[in-house]
């Protein structure tokens, strides 16, 4: 049998990205972390600081896993982010108290950085080697519907199987990580590493000098970050304190199985056919409608009783934040050279990693005095896009006409 050509390796990256996607995203502890957290010794405020540690280390990482990228290649980064995960889930079996923990948000941070705009990266530029990057909004849509698809239903299950909080169950499901995250890792082997159309090693030192020229000369890259990561930080805090509020109303474990299946079967369909969303709704009306939805939804959280309306208003926030993310990476992908891809969307992640340390910081704060504080905090992210970064129909346009629009 005649060995692959590199025109047909290349075409089998997409998909390879998205299996392995799909299994490092399995997670199957999710449904249940934070109760999981807690059940280590570790206190709702500290959950919040975790994120601290997050955004503390892709700050100090982000840039450098993305300039190596660039230099020694997506693939060899991807792999090693691969093994700093495996690391990561298994170190949870041993973690317990708020130390402990900061160093498995540690490792699974430098996993993160690893991926961090590489992926992105390696897709874009496989299909412009293939002359096919016309479709990125379509294969950059399904790679984002990755992480929806294992998380469908395995941490619903999860949520089953460690139903009584015992951890014996929690080990079972830390075994899964671990297992997926490994299979994942051998799937990267097998990616194809392709052209960056310059060489990059001649202009190594430069690459960071021209991402940051490319978003100063693109003042829409920093307007679209802002968009997007306010509303991400804005459905993280929900994602931090919704499992001890749905606890605290006395909502069992059946809750939270029908939340992670019903959140992650919209959001994956949503990723699926997002071009298909965007041609007959248009993605700046996207975009407004699903933060005005956000808005409403963490204003009714704040004042629910009824359980299903709780269930309801803690459901919409993480559905609209994820349906929005392939339209801005389509967006911003177009506007930035190849050699320097994966380092200009690590600058851009730099800026959330920022804006993180603060706002999470506040939210720790604010579980002091009422959980529900947290979902006005949110809320109020969401406003700020709406007032100061809002996307206009200009922004999403192709650069030649986006120009034409701006002198008229």
């Amino acid at each position: 049998m005649n060995a692959m050509t590199r025109p047909e390796r290349l075409k089998l990256n997409p998909r390879l990205l998205f299996w392995a996607k799909t299994l490092n995203e399995v997670k199957a502890l999710n449904a249940v972390v934070a109760l999981f957290y807690l059940s280590r010794g570790v206190t709702i405020e500290q959950i919040f600081y975790f994120s601290i540690v997050w955004s503390l280390t892709e700050i100090i990482f982000e840039i450098p896993t993305g300039f190596l990228a660039d230099k020694f290649g997506r693939k060899a980064m991807m792999i090693l982010g691969g093994v700093l995960q495996v690391l990561s889930f298994a170190a949870t079996f041993f973690a317990h108290g708020f130390l402990q923990f900061i160093g498995v948000f540690i490792l699974m941070a430098l996993a993160y950085a690893c991926f961090s705009g590489t992926e992105e990266a390696l897709l874009y530029d496989s299909l412009k080697e293939l002359n096919q990057e016309h479709t990125m909004t379509k294969e950059n849509g399904r790679l984002h519907a990755a992480r929806s698809l294992a998380k469908i239903f395995i941490p619903a299950l999860g949520a089953f199987v460690a139903r009584d909080l015992l951890d014996w169950q929690f080990n079972i499901l830390i075994a899964v990580n671990v297992v997926m995250a490994m299979a994942a890792l051998v799937i990267m082997f097998f990616f194809k590493e392709p052209r960056h159309f310059e060489d990059v090693a001649a202009y190594e030192i430069g690459i960071f000098r021209e991402s940051i020229r490319t978003i100063r000369a693109e003042p829409f890259l920093f307007r679209a970050a802002m968009n997007k990561l306010l509303i991400f930080i804005g459905s993280l805090i929900v994602w931090r304190a919704y499992q001890p509020y749905f606890s605290a109303h006395s909502m069992s474990s059946i809750w939270l199985i029908a939340y992670y299946i019903i959140c992650h079967i919209i959001i994956f369909s949503g990723h699926w056919n997002v071009s298909i969303i965007v041609k007959k709704i248009g993605a700046p009306r996207l975009m407004t409608w699903t933060i005005l939805g956000t808005i409403v939804s963490l204003a009714a959280a704040y004042f629910s009783v009824a359980k299903w309306l709780i269930f309801l208003s803690l459901l919409l926030p993480l559905i609209f934040e994820g349906v929005r993310e392939p339209v801005f990476s389509h967006s911003i992908n177009r506007l930035i050279h190849s050699r320097s891809r994966a380092t200009t969307l690590s600058n851009l992640n730099l800026l959330q990693s920022i804006f993180e340390i603060p706002l999470m910081a506040a939210a720790g704060l604010l579980v002091r005095w009422r959980l529900e504080y947290t979902f006005l905090l949110a809320a109020a992210l969401c406003l700020a896009v709406l007032l100061f970064f809002p996307i206009r129909v200009r922004d999403l346009a192709e650069p030649a006409v986006r120009e034409e629009l701006e002198v008229g």
